[in-house]
C-alpha cells in the first residue's frame, strides 16, 4: 500500500467535541432471528443465543475448516436445561462462512445415562485407535447435563458419518465416558465439563474443567478413561495454570485447550489455553494461556507465568486450530473467541438505548479470527485475519475535511474529563455517521523523538460509547464503556453497572498494559463492527470489547496530547464486509 501524506497536528486545541450520531427509533421484532444484534462481518449465530466456541478443525477431505459453537434455542434463559446444542459452519478463509446447521442435538437418545443439554467440548479426527469409530472419521467429546438425575455434568462421545457436519453415532451406549460421580474424577462432585482431547505418546489425553481444577485423564481406545497420573490426584490446580497471578476469586476454570507450538528459534513448547478471571489483578473473565511442557504422566508443567491471550473484557470461550497430536508442532494457529462476558451478556439485552423493548432473543457473535504465534520469549502474538476493504480513504488534512464546529457538529459532549489529561488536547479525526463495519490503521509518530502525550480514541453509537485512553510513555491504557441496552436487565442494573464501571469503578472501566512504550512510532489497528471493537497493538497484544447498540453507524474520533509539538499521524480507513 502506498505511503500516505503526513497530517501535522494543526487542527487546534479542543476541550469538547460534537457527535451527531443518528439514534434509530426502530424497535426490531422480538424473535430468534431478529437482526437487531447481528454483526456485519463477524460470525454471528443464525438464530437464538450462542457462546463458547467448540473447535476449529481442518477438514482434509473438504479443504476447509469445520467450526463448532455452543448454541441455545432461546436467550430468555440460555442456560436452561434442554436448550443447548451445537451449531456447525465451515470456512476456507475465516472471512466467509457457510450456512449453519445443528451438529449435536440438545437431547441425547433415550438411554439410562444420556444428556439433556450439549455443552462445550472437542472435535478431532480418529487416527485409528478410537474403538467403534472408522479411521479418519470426526469424533466429538462433549460435556452436558445428565437427563435423568437432575442435571449432573458428565462427558459423552459421538462420531460423524458425514464428514463432521453432524454427530449422530453415540458411543458407549450413550453413557458418559467420564462421570462426575466417579471417585477419581471431579473432586467437588459438581463440575465436569469442557473436555479438551489430544493425542500424546500413543495414547489420548483429556483435560477437563472441574471447578478450580483441571482433571487430566488418559485412554488407549477413546472410550475407557483412567487417571493420567495413576498414583496421584491427576489434577492441574490454580497454582499451576494461574502461576504468577493472584488466584483469589479466579475460578471456575473453563474451556481448556492444549497445543504444541514452534517458536522462531525452532524450540517447541506446549501451550495451555483456558478461561478464568483474576479480579485481584484487575482482570475480568477472559482467555488466558501459559507456556510449558507435559510431565511423564501428561500433566501440564509451567515454564512461564500465566498471561491474557486478549486483554479485553469480552474474549471468552475461545478455541484454536492446530494439530490435535501434541507430537506435531505448529508455528501459526487460528483462534476465535466468543464476544461476551457472563457478568452482563446473559442477563437480558434490549434492542433500544432507552431499554424499553423486550429482551432480544438472538445474540451471539465471535471475534475476528486471529493468527497467533509464540515468539522466542514465550509470549503469544496475535494478528487479525480481515477481508478486503472497500471505500478506502487516506486522511490528510482532517481538520479541513471534517470541521469540528462546522455544519456536521451538534450535541457537544466532553470526550474526556480533566483528570484524564496532562495538558492541551488536539483533534485529529472526528467523522460522524460512519458505517460501523470499519478497519482503522493508525500510525502515530514523532519527528523529534519518541511519541509523547496520550492518545484518545472515542467511538460512539448514539449515547453508547467505547473510549480508549493510551499513554505511549508507559504502555498502559484505559478502556471505558457505556451501553443503555443493558439497563433494566433481569438482575436490575447490576449488569449495566458492571459493564459501565468495569473493575476500576465509577465508570472508569479497565486498566491494561500493552507492553508498547517509549517508541518513536506506534501502529494501532482498530476493528469495529456493530457488536464489537477490537484493538491490536504492534507487539501482537489485543483488547476486545463487546457493544450492544443496534445502530449500523458510529462516530469515530481521535485526539492526542502533543507536548513536544512533534506528533504526527497517518490514518487509513477501510470499510469491511
Amino acid at each position: 500500500m502506498k505511503k500516505i501524506n503526513k497530517y501535522m497536528l494543526s487542527a487546534g486545541i479542543l476541550f469538547a467535541v460534537g457527535t451527531n450520531m443518528l439514534i434509530s427509533s426502530s424497535v426490531y421484532a422480538d424473535s430468534i432471528t431478529s437482526t437487531a444484534h447481528e454483526s456485519i462481518y463477524h460470525l454471528t449465530t443464525k438464530d437464538g443465543w450462542s457462546n463458547d466456541l467448540q473447535s476449529i478443525v481442518w477438514n482434509e477431505q473438504g479443504k476447509y475448516y469445520d467450526i463448532y459453537f455452543l448454541h441455545s434455542q432461546t436467550a430468555d434463559d440460555p442456560n436452561e436445561a434442554g436448550n443447548q446444542n451445537w451449531y456447525h459452519t465451515t470456512t476456507k478463509d475465516f472471512i466467509k462462512f457457510t450456512p449453519q446447521n445443528e451438529a449435536i442435538r440438545a437431547d441425547g437418545p433415550e438411554a439410562a445415562y444420556t444428556w439433556t443439554s450439549a455443552w462445550t467440548g472437542t472435535v478431532l479426527t480418529n487416527e485409528g485407535q478410537i474403538k467403534g469409530v472408522p479411521k479418519g472419521a470426526k469424533i466429538a467429546y462433549f460435556s452436558g447435563l445428565e437427563k435423568h438425575d437432575g442435571g449432573s455434568q458428565n462427558i459423552w462421545a459421538a462420531w460423524s458419518s458425514d464428514g463432521g457436519k453432524t454427530f449422530s453415532h453415540v458411543l458407549n451406549n450413550a453413557s458418559p465416558v467420564i462421570d462426575h460421580s466417579w471417585g477419581w474424577t471431579s473432586q467437588n462432585r459438581v463440575d465436569e465439563r469442557d473436555p479438551a482431547v489430544v493425542y500424546w505418546h500413543g495414547k489420548m489425553l483429556m483435560y477437563v474443567a472441574e471447578g478450580n481444577e483441571i482433571g487430566v485423564y488418559q485412554s488407549k481406545d477413546g472410550i475407557k478413561w483412567t487417571k493420567a497420573d495413576p498414583k496421584g490426584a491427576s489434577k492441574v490446580g490454580p497454582g499451576t495454570y494461574m502461576r504468577g497471578l493472584n488466584t483469589k476469586d479466579s475460578t471456575p476454570v473453563e474451556c481448556p485447550a492444549l497445543r504444541t507450538m514452534k517458536m522462531p528459534n525452532g524450540q517447541t513448547k506446549q501451550v495451555l489455553f483456558y478461561g478464568a478471571k483474576a479480579p485481584s489483578e484487575g482482570q475480568t473473565t477472559g482467555t488466558y494461556y501459559i507456556v510449558g511442557h507435559l510431565d511423564a504422566n501428561g500433566l501440564f508443567a509451567p515454564e512461564t507465568d500465566a498471561k491474557r491471550l486478549d486483554q479485553g473484557s469480552d474474549y471468552y470461550g475461545a478455541n484454536f486450530s492446530g494439530n490435535a497430536d501434541l507430537g506435531k508442532a505448529t508455528k501459526t494457529i487460528k483462534s476465535m473467541g466468543w464476544i461476551g462476558n457472563w457478568a452482563y451478556t446473559a442477563n437480558g439485552i434490549h434492542n433500544d438505548e432507552s431499554a424499553n423493548s423486550e429482551f432480544t432473543k438472538r445474540l451471539g457473535s465471535y471475534s475476528i479470527a486471529r493468527n497467533i504465534e509464540l515468539d522466542n520469549n514465550m509470549t503469544i502474538q496475535s494478528t487479525p485475519i480481515t477481508g478486503q476493504g472497500y471505500d478506502v480513504k487516506h486522511y490528510n488534512d482532517v481538520s479541513k475535511d471534517h470541521p469540528i464546529n462546522g455544519k456536521n457538529a451538534s450535541l457537544n459532549r466532553p470526550f474526556t474529563i480533566g483528570r484524564d489529561t496532562n495538558g492541551e488536547i488536539y483533534n485529529l479525526l472526528d467523522v460522524p455517521n460512519l458505517t460501523a463495519n470499519k478497519e482503522y490503521n493508525l500510525h502515530f509518530y514523532n519527528n523529534k523523538g519518541n511519541y509523547k502525550g496520550r492518545i484518545y480514541i472515542d467511538i460512539w453509537q448514539g449515547k453508547d460509547y467505547v473510549k480508549f485512553n493510551y499513554d505511549p510513555s508507559n504502555g498502559k491504557y484505559n478502556v471505558k464503556t457505556r451501553s443503555g441496552e443493558l439497563n433494566k436487565g433481569r438482575n436490575g442494573q447490576i449488569s449495566s453497572s458492571y459493564y459501565f464501571d468495569g473493575l476500576l469503578g465509577r465508570g472508569n472501566g479497565y486498566l491494561a498494559d500493552s507492553g508498547v512504550k517509549n517508541q518513536k512510532s506506534i501502529n494501532l489497528k482498530v476493528l469495529t463492527d456493530k457488536n464489537s471493537v477490537e484493538f491490536f497493538f504492534p507487539n501482537g497484544q489485543t483488547y476486545t470489547v463487546t457493544r450492544f447498540n443496534t445502530s449500523n453507524t458510529q462516530d469515530f474520533k481521535i485526539f492526542t496530547e502533543d507536548p513536544t509539538n512533534g506528533n504526527r499521524v497517518d490514518i487509513i480507513q477501510k470499510t469491511l464486509k
